[in-house]
């Protein structure tokens, strides 16, 4: 199986999962993608949203992971995918025990995590931010490298954060920080100002291709 634009959840069909997997499970490289809704939403109709994928894409093969999925392949990659929900270390990064909930993202036993979280942190939370992202980081990426995305709304207390932990771990770190081009979100096309706020299918190519760049200049090293 090469798994091109095939998701599936090691859990079984049916199964309520936090995880779906893109690719070869044999294959020779291994990428755990971290996000929140931009990344992976399930169905909301009271928002007047019905996918089951990155939010606001207009199909799940439009959005960035599996966007970005595609341009590994067509790279020549051989690779699995497996893109995680964690929201809730974004919003519960105090917790005590919030490390462990991402346990199964450890065991994955990365060789690149894509760090594509940001939005949901409440401004409050910025004074820990930095100790909170690193230890998150140490957690589910034990032996491989991170690279680390920007916020999509652009962020100017959490940003220039992100940016630190890339350089003083030696990392990289990609912009994703296109919201402010129109184009870039899906205005008109959800009555929900919050859907519309997400990346359009641009806005999500524009991600996809940026993680790539970066992933493109670790493979180069």
């Amino acid at each position: 199986m090469d798994g091109k634009q095939e998701r599936y959840s090691s859990g079984g069909e049916g199964v309520n999962f936090n995880s779906y997997y893109l690719g070869n499970p044999n294959a020779e490289k291994k990428i755990l993608l971290v996000g929140n809704s931009i990344t992976w939403h399930e169905p909301n109709p009271a928002i007047g949203w019905d996918g089951d994928w990155g939010m606001a894409a207009s199909a799940p093969e439009k959005d960035y992971a599996h966007r970005l999925y595609d341009l590994l392949v067509e790279s020549g990659e051989d690779v699995l995918l497996r893109v995680s929900r964690c929201k809730k270390w974004e919003l519960n990064m105090d917790e005590p025990n919030v490390l462990h909930r991402f346990d199964d993202e450890r065991a994955f036993d990365a060789d690149i995590v894509v760090f594509r979280l940001g939005e949901n942190v409440p401004l409050a939370q910025a004074p820990i931010f930095k100790d909170a992202l690193r230890a998150f980081v140490k957690h589910i990426c034990p032996r491989g490298k991170v690279l680390y995305t920007t916020c999509f709304w652009v962020n100017p207390t959490l940003d220039p954060i992100i940016k630190e932990v890339a350089d003083e771990r030696g990392e990289k770190w990609v912009n994703c920080g296109f919201s402010g081009d129109p184009k870039m979100k899906a205005l008109g096309q959800f009555a929900h100002q919050g859907v519309a706020a997400h990346p359009s299918d641009a806005g999500m190519l524009a991600i996809a291709q940026s993680i790539f760049q970066g992933l493109q200049e670790y493979k180069a090293k």
